[in-house]
This record gives structure tokens, sequence and C-alpha cells, in this order.
């Protein structure tokens, strides 16, 4: 017995096929999913190598590799506040990330230069490498002072703010020996960590921090120092009494004073932030309007430098040619002979070769499966051509 067919059936009823054929798709997709398997639709990341991205300033990973004490992760925070505004501050490594995962998306990101701090039973090291072929200096950290540890040894710490990291800061190398390969080389590696300047189209207002980098001469014990400060600037020749009026909305207290002369008078000289006591070569005339009160353009100011860190004592041990990989160029306590470096090289070479020969034989697989491949759909397609001839002949003798 045939059912009474209600209203909306026929919409259903043609809607089905639409929605069976979605359904199909998707249960295919979540079958897919549920198996694990993935496709690989690219296996070499393309890298950026055009003339954009060489104006762009130098970029920097600045992360920690294995397991680290909660002190060195504060380092690795306190390095990220140096490489600002160009590094990512939020950046998290896990256990699982390895070099070459950072590699990989180092040139999407324009990056350009990895800072890892890790760390062994014997010593801390800081390890330089440029991405992504290198090479790479590896820095044995001999001591190092956290901000937090020199703001705690200051009576009046001082605190940057969120526009001092916002511009690049001023890099300054001192005393690197460019006749020796190994300091010439870092030397070059920490320049160019940072964005040069152009003094055409510079801003001084922009000027907020300088970080030094010092070579130490070797009969201090060499290594490398590094400082970080941020500069100040206040008008010079102003008293105490003066500036303290002009700094806060409130008026002081005059109540010991029998005038305001008195009251100038009474407070003492000239403050130490005021620059009165500094010396003749700290005193300058801004050109240009710069941070600061009563730091305007053709005001004399006396300049001062704030340190707020980290510090930081290196000593460079190691150079390799690749990233943290590849033929060793300096070692500071190991000297190869010949023979050690000639089966050095011999070792990198078969690994080379046989990273080669992988390569080819996954090359060989992919076009051995893609003539498959090719051929399986032109045998399909001999067939429905041969099946809608038949069928054609069929219905002629018909």
């Amino acid at each position: 017995r045939r059912l009474p067919r209600r209203r909306g059936a026929q919409a259903r009823t043609s809607s089905a096929p639409r929605n069976l054929a979605l359904a199909s798709r998707g249960g295919a997709e979540m079958a897919r999913r549920k198996q694990g398997r993935r496709i690989k639709r690219k296996t070499q990341k393309e890298t950026d190598t055009s003339d954009q991205a060489s104006e762009l300033p130098p970029r920097a990973f600045v992360f920690s590799k294995g397991k680290v004490s909660a002190p060195l992760k504060a380092l690795v925070n306190d390095l990220k506040g140096v490489m600002s505004p160009n590094t990512a501050r939020a950046l998290k490594a896990q256990r699982r990330n390895k070099i070459k995962d950072f590699v990989d998306v180092a040139g999407s990101l324009h990056v350009s230069f990895f800072l890892i701090v890790s760390s062994t039973e014997q010593s801390s090291y800081l390890r330089l490498v440029r991405s992504p072929r290198g090479p790479t200096l590896t820095f044995r950290i001999r001591s190092y002072a956290l901000a937090a540890d020199l703001a705690a040894t200051l009576r009046r710490p001082y605190s940057a703010g969120n526009a001092v990291w916002q511009s690049n800061p001023l890099l300054v190398l001192s005393d690197f020996d460019q006749s020796q390969q190994e300091q010439s080389l870092a030397a070059t590696m920490l320049r160019n960590l940072f964005p040069p300047i152009n003094v055409q189209t510079l801003q001084i207002s922009a000027c907020r921090r300088i970080v030094m980098l010092h070579q130490r001469p070797g009969e201090e014990g060499g290594g490398v120092e590094l400082r970080q400060y941020v500069i100040k600037a206040a008008p010079t020749n102003v008293s105490r009494g003066i500036k303290k009026l002009t700094r806060g909305n409130r008026v002081p207290s005059l109540g010991r004073y029998g005038s305001m002369a008195d009251y100038l008078a009474g407070r003492g000289g000239y403050s130490s932030e005021s620059g009165g006591e500094t010396d003749d070569d700290e005193k300058v005339d801004l050109p240009q309007d710069y941070v600061g009160r009563g730091a305007v353009r053709d005001q004399r100011v006396g300049v001062r430098l704030h340190e707020i860190g980290p510090r930081l004592s290196l000593e460079l041990v190691k150079v390799q040619e690749g990233v943290c990989d590849g033929a060793v160029l300096f070692h500071a306590e190991r000297t190869k002979t010949e023979e050690e470096a000639a089966e050095d090289a011999a070792r990198r070479q078969a690994r080379i070769d046989a990273k080669d020969a992988r390569r080819k034989a996954q090359e060989q697989n992919v076009a051995r499966k893609r003539a498959a491949k090719d051929e399986k759909a032109a045998r399909r397609k001999r067939r429905r051509a041969g099946a809608g001839e038949g069928e054609g002949e069929g219905d002629g003798d018909g």
C-alpha cells in the first residue's frame, strides 16, 4: 500500500543527492584524518632571496635549547629585550623542536640570526648562528647578571618604558683585533645583528639605547663584555630647586625660606641629573627635539647613560662552518693535526655523499610512482574509450 506523500517531500528528495555527496566527501576526509595519513604537498621550503628581503632590518630568534635553569631562562628574556624590536618576544621553543624547524620558518619570516642559550654540566653557552647556511659562533658564558639583579643593587633603578624597546639600539664595538680571523668574524657577525645607521635620515629621538660589546685584551683574560644602557638628556646649568618647580604640578613647601631666592640658593647647587658637574665633552647642543623635559632643539644638554642590563662576559670557544654543524674553523682549546683534519673532512664528505644518494633515490622513487600513476590513468582512459565504442556498435546493429 502506498503511503500518502506529505508536503515538502519533493524538496527533501531533490536535495538528498547533494547532501549525500557532501556527507560522503566529509566522511572521506574524516576517514583520512582518522587513519593519520598526511599528503606531502611540498618537500622543500622556499627561502625568500629577493632584494626586498635584503632591505629589511636583520631579525633574530632568541631561545633556549635543552634543559636550562630558571636564571638562564630569565637571561633569554633579557636578550630578547636587547634584540628588540626585531625579535619575537613571545617565542617559546619546545623540547621536540629541532634546529631544522627554526631554519624552515626563518626564510618566510626574514629571520637571519639565531641566539641559542644552552647548558651542560660544565658550563653554559651562547651560540650565535647565521641562518640558513652558517657559520655558528659558540661562546662560553663566564658570568652574567640579569636586569633584575642590576636593578636590585641600585637605590633608584631606572625603569625603562615600553617606548625604549620600540627603536633599534646603537651598537658600539670596541677593541676587536681585525688581524685575528676569529675576532674579525665575531665582530662582523655581531655588527650584522643590528641594522646600520643612516646619518642623513636619522631621528635622534629614536636613539634610546646603546649596546656595547668590548673585546678585552689577552693580558686581562680576553673575552667579550656586553653592556646595555639607556640614553638620557637633561638641560645643563639648572639648579635642583628650579628643576623641582618645573618637574611636577605641586608647589613645594616654602615655609622654611624667607623668599624664593633663599629656596633656590638653599637647595644646594646642581643635581646630578641636570649635568651641572659633567665635563664639557658630555654636553651637546641638540640638533633636533629629544625625549625628556626640556630636551628641545638648540638646547644645551648633558648626556648620561643608565645601565639597565643584562651583563654578559663571554669567551669565544668554537667557530663552525654550518648551522650548529660542519667543519670546525676555530677552537680555543683544541688544535687538530693534519691527519685528524683529513679524517674529519672525509667523514663530512661521506655524510654529504650519503645525503645526496638519499635525495637521488627519493627523486627516482617519485618519478617511478608518477609514471605508474600516469600509466594507470592512461589504461583507465583506454578502457573507457573501448567500452564506448562497443556500445556504439551494439546500437548500430540493433
